[in-house]
């Protein structure tokens, strides 16, 4: 009799030792899961943030690409400047679907190169230019700065319109707002500021595109 109860008090642990390792089983599936979805969801939130974030970054680029040209006179002289704009990363094909790895390089890499040249008209010998490649742009202020090494001058871009307002800062902010929303689709205009490197002084010029 001792026996039999013996036997059967062992498959009655042995029982609930299973039952109790189904459960924990089971358990740690529905955990498992729900990790996993909370870790898609959290990725699908960064994608679409980084999304968000990359359109209003092409936005501002495509609204400044394209070719400029202005006048600025050093006292005597008038000389003319052109500038062409392009992205450093061409526009992306929205028929597929990036990747966070691809959307965080572009968002990192997507920027502007810049070719200036200015001259002045009355000689054809005259004309400098040089390259600065991958400037990376004021998207609140609306502000691009041009320096590099290679360039006689620097040059500060803000972006414009025709209200013939003097203070850059404030338009150009006001203006970049309108652009990243996408209610300005091209920049026609910039004032410029650009200081020469020969003496220190800064000059003011317009570029419009062409």
């Amino acid at each position: 009799m001792k026996t039999k109860l013996l036997l059967l008090a062992l498959v009655t642990v042995l029982m609930v030792g299973c039952d109790s390792e189904e459960g924990l089983k089971e358990q740690t599936q529905i955990q498992s899961k729900e990790q996993i979805q909370a870790q898609n969801e959290n990725l699908e939130e960064w994608s679409a943030k980084l999304t968000a974030d990359l359109d209003k970054r092409r936005s501002f680029i495509s609204a400044v690409e394209g070719d400029f040209e202005g006048q600025f006179s050093v006292e005597q002289s008038s000389f003319s400047i052109s500038m062409k704009i392009v992205p450093t990363i061409p526009d992306y094909d929205a028929d597929r679907t990036r990747t966070l790895a691809e959307l965080e390089y572009e968002l990192q890499n997507l920027n502007l190169n810049i070719h200036v040249v200015q001259w002045n008209p009355d000689s054809n010998m005259s004309a400098v230019g040089c390259v600065i490649e991958n400037v990376k742009p004021d998207l609140k202020k609306g502000i691009l700065n041009i320096i590099a090494s290679g360039c006689s001058n620097s040059y500060s871009l803000f972006l414009s319109d025709d209200s013939g307002s003097s203070d850059f800062g404030t338009m150009s902010t006001n203006i970049a707002n309108l652009v990243r929303n996408g209610q300005i689709r091209f920049v026609q205009e910039f004032k410029g500021k650009l200081k020469s490197s020969t003496n220190g002084q800064t000059y003011e010029f317009n570029l419009n595109r062409i």
